[in-house]
């Protein structure tokens, strides 16, 4: 199967010359964690841009200084398992597709090959998930937890309780929902629960702060409890690969906590991980 047969093409993209602002909306109005970068008025990719790069470099307002130029692509006629390798020895969730000329003509992402490929497949989950995950308190400073996430580049935590129970789960892109875009003194509120706008989470998520002048993304000072998704999805070791696969697919999450027979957290698989599957 190619690449082009499983891809996406409903293509969101960013521009450069352009600013970190121009593409803040994008990425969180559309919950996706990054986005490829093209010299304005041509279909050439410049480069790529993710969530954590902007949170990274903070100081910077010009998108060019941001993204990343050296970034991993793949042809549209290549096969999905080239697509898979790349996504998982890079650990990435998403690539340019392009086209003989190079021109952007798609994005493949874990999910895209997933949906194609692993949703009957009966081997155990076990061969798969990874122990190696990064814990937080439900208590952490929510600035805290995206420094974790830059430095170990993970982009998805579970969340324990005192009982080291795990009582949710957090993301660069929930707390990306709740940065704070400060650019001097004048603020406004945007809430974000009209029927226009398709920003829909809850509590503290239902409004963003933009200040304007000095061009910096910093967070709140608020524990994770207020920020993580509650009501997470769990699988043991021998949950089949295909009812993680639909899990993933019908619920649009890329991270699922595997758990023991008494609840207690023992590792996380992701759709990166599941790329495994077809290599």
């Amino acid at each position: 199967m190619k690449v082009e047969d499983v891809m996406s093409t409903e293509l969101i993209v960013g521009y450069i010359p352009g600013s970190i602002k121009s593409v803040l909306d994008k990425l969180a109005k559309n919950n996706v964690s990054g986005m490829p970068i093209l010299k304005k008025g041509t279909k050439n990719v410049a480069g790529v841009v993710t969530r954590t790069d902007i949170f990274k470099n903070a100081e910077d307002d010009q998108l060019a200084l941001v993204m990343n130029e050296d970034f991993h692509f793949i042809k549209k006629d290549q096969n999905i398992k080239d697509a898979a390798k790349l996504l998982f020895d890079n650990r990435i969730h998403g690539l340019p597709v392009v086209n003989k000329k190079k021109n952007l003509v798609g994005i493949i992402s874990p999910k895209d090959i997933i949906n194609q490929t692993m949703l009957k497949k009966e081997d155990k989950i076990d061969q798969y998930f990874s122990n190696l995950v990064v814990p937080v308190h439900e208590e952490n400073p929510i600035n805290i937890v995206m420094e974790i996430i830059s430095i170990t580049n993970e982009n998805t935590l579970p969340v324990l309780n005192d009982n080291l129970k795990l009582t949710g789960i957090v993301s660069d892109g929930d707390l990306f929902k709740l940065s704070i875009i400060k650019e001097g003194i004048a603020r406004s509120e945007i809430g974000l629960g009209d029927d226009e706008d398709q920003w829909t989470w809850e509590g503290i998520r239902d409004t963003v702060r933009l200040y304007y002048s000095t061009s910096e993304v910093t967070l709140p000072t608020i524990p994770v409890k207020e920020a993580m998704i509650i009501g997470v999805k769990k699988a043991s070791k021998n949950t089949p690969v295909g009812e993680v696969a639909n899990i993933m697919i019908k619920n649009d999450i890329s991270h699922i906590p595997i758990v023991d027979s008494d609840d207690r957290l023992v590792g996380m698989v992701s759709d990166i991980d599941l790329m495994a599957c077809i290599l």
